[in-house]
């Protein structure tokens, strides 16, 4: 089964939310980044997100600072 992973630049987002609210599923949610001194939210998935990496939340991002893809997760099987 594909799921997605979505990676935001956090340089460049300004924690407007407006990838929050686009998610049709509501796996990405506003929390506190790192160390910032403003104490700003900023979007971030779920730890027990079922992303699909349909990529609304990054097509909606004014700022274009969202990458969302499908990941494949295949597991490695040893050859005997």
């Amino acid at each position: 089964m594909a799921r997605g992973e979505v990676i935001i630049d956090y340089q460049i987002c300004m924690g407007c939310g407006i990838c929050v609210q686009a998610c049709p599923f509501s796996y990405l949610e506003l929390s506190r980044y790192g160390n910032d001194p403003y104490k700003r939210l900023y979007p971030e998935l779920e730890a027990d997100h079922g992303c699909t990496g349909c990529g609304i939340c990054a097509k909606e991002c004014p700022l274009e600072c969202i990458t969302a893809r499908k990941k494949d997760e295949r597991k490695d099987v040893p050859l005997s």
